[in-house]
């Protein structure tokens, strides 16, 4: 039996003009990542990383943190398949569409908790719309074949780690938990309360693949320690 193993990339700079890139937090997440790997006795055959560079940093830190904790080291790809929908697209097509006239961008918007808050409801809404256009048709496509290929090189014991974002991630998990007509309810509902650096495990065996665990981050929670275990979790 294999494992695919998803984790959401660390927290990003969101508020700072370039949102693509890892904050000191979401560098320090990343390693942290690794070091439990590392502790738990993973030895992944191979980290996938989607085209974002939040994604590349996180796996970088990810491996570092299994280099340090266990002197592991393996093969890192590239597989745009596991990028993101591209939220200023999705916020664009709502307000093309009449639904909104007020949408920031995820470089435009303000870095308080109130801007977060806001910018994440006006996502929400805009989702909801993005979901029956053909460009969700082209993305949920790209990640089903994805999964399959993670699925299809883990095998027999094999292990991948996979980086990619909340909703590729919670599209990926949703399609493997729920009935046809659900998946995008429960893509809706996962990709909001998905952490940085959250973990989903999928294990791979004859029947094909299950998905045994979700949005997983206790080694968040173990290195902050008891004073704040909820310091280093972040959900943008």
């Amino acid at each position: 039996m294999g494992a695919i193993h998803l984790v959401r990339h660390g927290q990003a700079s969101f508020g700072t003009g370039d949102y693509d890139r890892l904050s000191e937090t979401g560098h320090l997440q990343a390693r942290l990542t690794g070091r439990d790997m590392a502790a738990r006795g993973l030895r992944p055959d191979v980290v996938i990383h989607g085209g974002l560079r939040r994604q590349r940093e996180t796996a970088e830190g990810l491996l570092d943190g299994l280099r340090e904790g266990a002197g592991w080291d393996c093969p890192v790809e590239l597989d745009d398949r596991w990028a993101e929908y591209d939220a200023d697209e999705v916020l664009a097509a709502a307000r093309e569409a009449g639904l909104g006239h007020d949408h920031g961008t995820l470089d435009t918007a303000g870095s308080s908790d109130e801007a977060k808050q806001a910018f994440q409801r006006q996502l929400d809404a805009a989702l909801g719309h993005w979901a029956g256009l053909a460009a969700f048709e082209d993305y949920s496509a790209a990640t089903r074949s994805a999964v399959e290929d993670a699925a299809a090189r883990s095998g027999s014991g094999r292990t991948t780690v996979v980086v990619s974002s909340a909703g590729t991630i919670s599209l990926a998990v949703a399609g493997l938990l729920a009935d046809p007509e659900g998946v995008v309810g429960l893509w809706a509902r996962l990709q909001r309360v998905t952490v940085n650096t959250g973990v989903a495990r999928v294990v791979v065996g004859r029947g094909g693949m299950t998905c045994i665990a979700v949005n997983e981050h206790q080694h968040l929670e173990r290195a902050a320690g008891p004073d704040g275990p909820r310091a280093l979790i972040t959900l943008r």
